[in-house]
């Protein structure tokens, strides 16, 4: 009797378990999703609004390349060396000191302040750079000249002017460098996403040596001719009578010689204007990377002008 009322209520129980199994797959697709975190979909790089305001520093690494032109300092110093000479003239202009360049890795920071106008980003940024630049040049020259200096042989008649024969010897040199630099300069940039183009233009002030000397020396010899010379008295009156007569050869003697200087080193602060140009990369909310090109125009200092590029890449923290 109890065999057949469990026979009984198997259709039953099997019915049951068959409507119930969509349910319980579904109770357990449940379960294993409230274990499983929803994929964040990553931030877009170049897309959406950046925050660009505020005060930042940072460091830079790159490359420079400066030139320094000395044409003018050795103008001036050739000058100096001859002054008022008689061979100025023909000395001052025999060789000029040129241009010469020199490539050095600098190491630099900065610190700035940017003010955000919608897309457009204004602000003021103090740079440093240590670079250690360095050139050096030296020339020399010599050349005769003939008869720009006046004899000073009488004409007799045992002499005979020839001339004179000047030889002009000059040298010169520069060594200069310029061991750092700061730059004062504005930036205007451009929001594009997590990316700011932007160009700059300032005050830049370098500490800069020169080393300029120059110094000639100047020789004039002069030549005659000599005779002999036959001489004869008249024995009632005693008049001496003189005569050109035979030519004997020629005589030289150094009849001037000298030599002069100019030029002492300086060290000092020469000021410039900057302009360049750059991009900056924001990476998280507080760090971006830069990579920016930059040319100052320093001012004359002792005749010598120089200009340097740089080609930094850097990091900074931004608040």
């Amino acid at each position: 009797m109890r065999a057949a009322s469990i026979a009984a209520l198997a259709p039953i129980v099997v019915t049951a378990h068959v409507l119930m199994l969509p349910q319980l797959a579904q109770g357990a697709d449940y379960l294993r999703g409230s274990q499983i975190e929803q994929p964040v979909e990553p931030p877009s790089f170049s897309s959406g609004r950046a925050d660009w305001s505020g005060i930042y520093f940072g460091g830079t690494v790159g490359f420079g390349t400066s030139q320094f032109d000395a044409a003018k300092q050795s103008a001036q110093l050739m000058d100096q060396a001859f002054h008022q000479l008689l061979v100025r003239p023909y000395g001052v202009d025999l060789i000029r000191l040129g241009k010469q360049g020199s490539d050095k890795t600098t190491f630099g920071g900065f610190v700035g302040y940017n003010f955000l106008f919608g897309d457009v980003v204004l602000g003021a940024e103090l740079e440093y750079q240590r670079a250690d630049f360095a050139t050096s040049e030296e020339k020399s020259a010599s050349r005769l000249y003939t008869n720009i200096i006046p004899t000073t042989v009488p004409s007799t008649l045992a002499t005979e002017p020839v001339g004179t024969e000047t030889v002009i010897s000059v040298a010169a040199h520069s060594k200069n460098k310029i061991e750092d630099f700061a730059v004062a300069k504005f930036r205007a940039g451009y929001v594009m996403g997590n990316f700011m183009p932007y160009l700059t233009l300032g005050a830049a002030i370098g500490r800069i040596r020169s080393d300029g000397r120059a110094s000639q020396q100047n020789s004039t010899t002069e030549s005659y001719d000599t005779y002999n010379v036959v001489t004869s008295v008249d024995p009632l009156t005693g008049a001496v009578t003189y005569s050109r007569g035979l030519y004997a050869g020629r005589a030289s003697f150094i009849s001037d010689r000298g030599a002069s200087g100019a030029g002492v080193p300086k060290s000092g602060y020469v000021p410039g204007f900057a302009i360049g140009g750059g991009v900056d990369a924001l990476l998280t909310d507080n760090l971006f990377l830069r990579a920016e090109f930059q040319r100052i125009y320093f001012s004359e200092f002792k005749g010598v002008e120089a200009i340097v590029d740089t080609a930094k890449v850097g990091a900074a923290l931004k608040f």
